[in-house]
C-alpha cells in the first residue's frame, strides 16, 4: 500500500525538481557501524548474521519516511512498508536476486529468509523485479572492508530504490565493525535522511534481542 505525495506543497519541492533533471541523481554515503552486540547474539543463538543485520537495517530504513518514497510514473509514492531484496551468490560465482518479506519479529524473518534463499539457490532465476517499487536493494560483499561503492546504473529510466551494501566485518578498538554503503536518489532524500538511517540502524544493532 502507498500514498501519493502532493509535490506542489512538499517542503522539498524545489530540491525535488532540481535533482529530477540530473542524469544520475544518486549520491552515496559509506560509514562503519558497530556490530559487536549482533555478532555475539547471532553466535549465541546460532543465527545467520547476514539475515539478522538485514532485518535491523530494514527496520531502520522503514523508520525513515524518505527511504519508503519512490518515484513512479512522475509521481512520488510513499509506501507503508518496504521489503528487502538481496543478491544470492551461487557455487559457480554467479548470482541472482532473492525477495524477502519484512516481518517485525527477527527470528521469524531469519527463518523465512533462509527458506527463500535456499529456494533461490535451487531455482537460480535472475528476476530483476524492476516493477516492484516497495523494495530496498541489498548486496553483501564479505570479502572487502570497503570505504565506498559505485553501483551500475541504467540511464533513461526512473530509479529511486535505495541500494545498501554490507562489507567485511573487521576488528577495531576491541569491537567489531562493518562498512555499510547507502546509495539514494537525491530527488527524494538528502544526507540528513541517510544520517537518520545510520542512527536508527546503530540503535537496532545495539539493542537486538533485548
Amino acid at each position: 500500500m502507498y500514498k501519493t505525495l502532493d509535490t506542489t506543497t512538499w517542503k522539498r519541492r524545489e530540491v525535488f525538481h532540481f535533482f529530477r533533471k540530473f542524469d544520475d541523481p544518486f549520491f552515496n554515503v559509506s560509514a562503519n557501524v558497530e556490530v559487536t552486540v549482533l555478532v555475539d547474539f547471532c553466535k549465541k543463538n546460532k543465527l545467520s548474521f547476514s539475515l539478522a543485520s538485514l532485518h535491523c537495517s530494514t527496520l531502520a530504513a522503514n523508520a525513515v519516511e524518505e527511504f519508503r518514497m519512490r518515484l513512479v510514473g512522475g509521481e512520488v509514492r510513499t509506501y507503508d512498508l518496504v521489503h528487502p531484496s538481496l543478491t544470492v551468490l551461487h557455487d559457480d560465482e554467479t548470482f541472482s536476486f532473492c525477495y524477502l518479506d519484512m516481518q517485525p519479529d527477527l527470528l521469524s524473518f531469519v527463518e523465512n529468509g533462509r527458506e527463500k534463499i535456499d529456494e533461490q539457490l535451487r531455482t537460480r532465476h535472475l528476476e530483476p523485479g524492476d516493477d516492484e517499487h516497495d523494495k530496498l536493494h541489498y548486496s553483501i560483499m564479505p570479502w572487502v572492508s570497503f570505504t565506498g561503492i559505485k553501483h551500475a546504473r541504467r540511464f533513461g529510466r526512473e530509479d529511486s530504490v535505495p541500494k545498501i551494501v554490507f562489507g567485511k566485518i573487521f576488528e577495531e578498538n576491541g569491537g567489531m565493525k562493518m562498512p555499510v554503503s547507502v546509495e539514494a536518489n537525491h530527488a527524494l532524500m538528502d544526507g540528513l535522511h541517510v544520517g537518520k538511517y545510520f542512527q536508527f540502524f546503530q540503535k537496532q544493532l545495539e539493542f537486538v534481542g533485548i
